[in-house]
Parts: C-alpha cells; structure tokens; sequence
C-alpha cells in the first residue's frame, strides 16, 4: 500500500522538470534571439540586392540572387516573387508559373502577386489573360497605385 501512495508523488516530482524545460523553449522562439534576427538582416539583404539588379535590368542577376535568397529560406514569399518575375523577364515563363504558384501557396492570392502575373500573361502576347488578371489584381488590391495603373493602361491597350 505505501508504494501505490509514493508512485503519484514521484510522477509529480519527475514531470515539474520537464514542464519547466518546455516552457524556457517556448519562450526562447517567441522572442526570436540574435540569430533570427541576423538571418532575417541577411535575407532582407540578398532581396534588396536582387531588386537593385532587377530595377538595372539585370534580369539574370536577379534571378540567380533570388534564387540563393531562396535557397536559405525556401518560405520567403517575397523572394519567390521577385524570382517569378525575373524569370518572366528571362522568358523562363514555365519556372515563373512554377515561382507564382509558390508564392500564392505560401502567401495566398493577393493583389500583388496577381498583377505581375498579369504582366506575365502580357509579356507573353496573352492580352486578354493579362487584362482579366489586372481587374484581379484591382479587386484584390483597391488602394494599390501600381496596380491601378497596370490595370487602367494595359486595358486601354490591345
């Protein structure tokens, strides 16, 4: 009868540990530590980086610095984007279907992501799939000067 009192106890006892470990693990992700922080400085780096090349039409730049921001972290919408249009500049049209359907899974549908899709259509003479993508984009995205523009312009043209 005395064990039967004691196996609570020591269950009690062997658990209080383990609890407290949890909880010091928990709170170490909430607050991201100094190596979160230094990748996220890094991954927004390599994308500024690729942007500059993109906005110098340096096409292949960006897409190979994309590509490596990417690499390390395969979840960033932001660089599967960028990547999506420097291989539609590249004529890579395949691999940008490929990039936008990341993007969209990761990120969901949105306005931004929408609208260059619809430039992907345009660059490749798809006229009538761009402009249904652009009238998208403006009923995702309302507020958004840029896609307001790429819808109205591209509407107007055939």
């Amino acid at each position: 009868m005395d064990r039967l009192f004691f196996l609570p106890a020591i269950v009690l006892l062997v658990s209080l540990p383990l609890g407290a470990c949890s909880t010091a693990f928990e709170d170490g992700l909430i607050d991201g530590g100094p190596e979160y922080s230094q990748f996220a400085t890094q991954q927004a780096a390599l994308r500024d980086r690729a942007k500059a090349a993109f906005r110098q039409s340096d096409f292949a730049g960006a897409e190979r610095t994309f590509r490596a921001a990417l690499a390390k972290d395969p979840l960033d919408p932001e660089a599967w984007l960028g990547f999506a249009a420097a291989s539609d500049r590249l004529g890579r049209f395949e691999v940008a279907d490929k990039a936008y359907a990341q993007v969209i899974a990761i990120a969901g549908r949105r306005g931004e992501v929408v609208n260059n899709m619809g430039w992907s259509q345009w660059l490749r003479g798809n006229r009538e799939a761009a402009k249904l993508l652009f009238a998208e984009a403006l009923t995702l995205a309302p507020g958004n000067p840029v896609i307001a523009a790429n819808a109205s312009v591209k509407s107007a043209e055939s």
